[in-house]
């Protein structure tokens, strides 16, 4: 009974999580045009920001918890690299099937390889700066001024952009309330995600399978955690390869993997210590092939295709039989 309630827990944060973005993208970008920020800007931030934000409830809660109770927050850095393998492997690769995604040449100069150099970054910010391999708080704030330029690479190479998206604005007073409960929604969220996940971890995978404790928070947090927090954009992501709108379904992905190396665990490693256990710096390694197997499949003809989006998906799903395998001590 109590496994049922805990998994109750566990599902009832994800619909916090993704409401509360919902809520917090609709509500802050109508504060915003109140104020005349050109709906491009808003695009670039606030929207993509809004995605993410699942994945930072969930990081920044078990980096409060950690703090707390004086442990490392494995689901922290288990949902930032389990999200971005389901980015580029799930969602990129199901927009491809739904439809093939082109690839714009300018991507090449500048998005692919700034997210291979930041998934490189992460590794060996992990690996050499630290013997217990952490990111402590002045790596985090590396990752920081990291993302600051990428704000600004994105707000001068899109500035004369014609691309704009319509925006849903809504009265003023709706919106600070609609702000409020978002914000509210997505910590509540992140709260009960990290509670709900760390119990199962403990009372189903450790003491039913008798898993290691750190690989069964590891294992959900690579796993459930991240495909949960990953529901926005994998919504938005498909819908938009359904319309024949590339850039967002692509952009989308890329932005989200930036915004999850670079902020999320950026913010996180301020609270405390993030450590990078055996299993996340493995993953931290898969995470690098699969970024640079997504940009050879983009350079192949600039584009993804089908077929190239059915073998990302089948990537996925092998990653999560490798590290269940893993995880119950077979390998």
């Amino acid at each position: 009974m109590q496994i049922f309630l805990h998994a109750l827990v566990l599902v009832t944060g994800f619909v916090f999580l993704i409401k509360g973005a919902d809520f917090f993208i609709v509500s802050s970008s109508s504060i915003a045009r109140k104020f005349n920020v050109s709906p491009l800007i808003i695009g670039l931030t606030l929207v993509a920001f809004g995605t993410s934000l699942p994945e930072l409830g969930v990081s920044f809660a078990a980096a409060l918890s950690a703090r707390a109770q004086g442990t490392t927050a494995d689901i922290a850095m288990g949902n930032v690299i389990g999200s971005n393998i389901a980015n580029i492997t799930l969602i990129l690769g199901f927009s491809a099937i739904v439809m093939p995604l082109a690839v714009k040449r300018t991507m090449f100069k500048q998005e692919f390889p700034f997210l291979i150099v930041i998934t490189i970054l992460i590794s060996v910010l992990a690996f050499f700066f630290q013997s217990d391999a952490r990111i402590v708080w002045w790596e985090a704030l590396i990752l920081l001024m990291f993302f600051a330029y990428y704000m600004y690479l994105m707000l001068r190479s899109h500035k004369e952009s014609n691309h704009v998206e319509e925006i849903k604005v809504i009265d003023m007073k709706k919106a600070i309330t609609f702000l409020l409960i978002g914000l509210a929604g997505v910590s509540l969220g992140g709260y009960m995600v990290t509670y709900g996940a760390e119990y199962l971890s403990v009372q189903l995978l450790e003491n039913v399978f008798g898993m290691e404790r750190t690989r069964a928070i590891t294992l959900v947090g690579l796993s459930v955690v991240a495909l949960g927090t990953s529901l926005p954009e994998l919504v938005t992501s498909v819908m938009a390869s359904k319309k024949g709108e590339n850039e967002i379904a692509i952009g989308n992905v890329l932005g989200s993997n930036v915004f999850n190396t670079l902020w999320i665990v950026g913010l996180a490693g301020l609270v405390t210590p993030l450590r990078m256990n055996q299993d996340v710096l493995i993953d931290t390694v898969i995470l690098i092939g699969i970024t640079l197997v997504m940009v050879l499949f983009a350079f192949t003809k600039k584009s993804i295709s089908k077929g190239e989006g059915w073998i990302l998906a089948l990537i996925y799903f092998a990653y999560i039989a490798y590290i269940i395998i893993r995880a119950l001590g077979l390998i």
